[in-house]
């Protein structure tokens, strides 16, 4: 075999190593940022003021002028339509909300993540209905250095 031959076969070989190297560091930086901990904390904010039928501590988590799509084809602007269709899912029901982050994204002064979220419904005829999906919520910092939810849209599988 000539030495050619050996080195076109380990290009590849290196390609993936690099790429590799090149991904971990991407996702190392993500938490070097701090922006998986600001939202870790956030959406347990988020999930305390849910859960605890807060729709008021709820809204106060998005900026004044935040946009909202809740999948339905729906988009609610600011902070009152945003409490008020969380006051709807609390007062029929909608409860235990969970997020699990599977991304996060951190430029600045905006991070967004990519979750996952569940939720269960108020029991009816014996069956608790489990409610979930994806969401994209996009983070900024507002005047008063404060992250605040801007753009926030969920998905609903079956």
């Amino acid at each position: 075999m000539s030495n050619t031959f050996k080195i076109r076969n380990t290009w590849p070989i290196i390609l993936f190593a690099l790429m590799f190297l090149f991904n971990s560091s991407l996702l190392q930086a993500e938490d070097v940022t701090g922006g998986r901990a600001v939202i870790t904390a956030l959406n347990s904010q988020w999930n305390k003021a849910f859960n605890s039928g807060d729709p008021e501590s709820v809204a106060a988590l998005y900026n004044e002028n935040a946009i909202l799509s809740p999948g339905n084809g729906e988009v609610l602007k600011g902070r009152i339509a945003i409490e008020g269709l969380f006051r709807s899912f609390i007062e029929n029901g909608v409860h235990n909300h969970t997020i699990e982050i599977i991304s996060v994204h951190h430029d600045g002064n905006t991070m967004y993540e990519v979750s996952k979220w569940s939720a269960y419904g108020a029991e009816k005829d014996g069956t608790k209905p489990v409610f979930g999906g994806i969401f994209v919520n996009v983070f900024q910092i507002d005047c008063n250095g404060e992250w605040k939810s801007h753009l926030h849209t969920w998905n609903t599988s079956s």
